[in-house]
């Protein structure tokens, strides 16, 4: 009866286990890189190399007010809000109409694959339950990212339109990268 109690404690630790050492998705040892900051420096890399160095300034507004907000948030209020941009990042280029950019599709295809990994090991990793400031910064950031979309409309989704969203786009994966820096 002894042995039967201990084995059913041990599984159960073992099972919890992952639980209680946090996500290993997002943490790692020590001056080691988690899985969520290689694949994003893979995703920077990629954005970087599918275009060029763009001459005039963008005209697109970037939203620090809700970057700045995002890093009075808690670690998963944080994770929520990465989420929340990385998916609505990889909706505005899965509108597939680039056929106007020089893009490698290849590359796109990898770009695209990436962001789909990260999003999904988020959604594993995230509480279910969002704070009123979470929602807030999230609404902002939608109405941001619906602007980018009319902005490609009204560009007629030109290869200068697109280098103009792949800027944006990049100050955003390198803003998340930086959040998730500061944990």
């Amino acid at each position: 009866m002894g042995s039967i109690s201990f084995w059913m404690c041990l599984v159960m630790t073992i099972c919890t286990w992952n639980k209680t050492i946090g996500c290993t998705w997002m943490r790692t040892l020590p001056r080691s890189p988690s899985m969520f900051q290689v694949f994003s420096n893979n995703t920077i890399t990629m954005l970087q190399k599918m275009g060029h160095e763009v001459s005039r300034e963008s005209q697109i507004p970037f939203p620090d007010k809700q970057y700045r907000k995002v890093n009075n948030f808690k670690a998963d209020e944080q994770m929520a809000f990465i989420s929340h941009t990385l998916n609505a990042i990889k909706k505005l280029y899965s509108s597939g109409k680039y056929e106007s950019t020089a893009w490698d599709q290849k590359g796109v295809d990898k770009f695209m694959n990436d962001l789909y990994r990260q999003t999904s090991e988020l959604v594993k990793a995230m509480k279910t339950s969002q704070s009123k400031s979470v929602e807030r910064v999230n609404k902002n950031m939608s109405l941001h990212f619906k602007f980018l979309k009319n902005y490609l409309k009204r560009e007629d989704y030109s290869a200068s339109g697109w280098e103009d969203i792949r800027t944006v786009v990049l100050a955003h994966l390198q803003r998340l990268d930086t959040t998730l820096s500061s944990q």
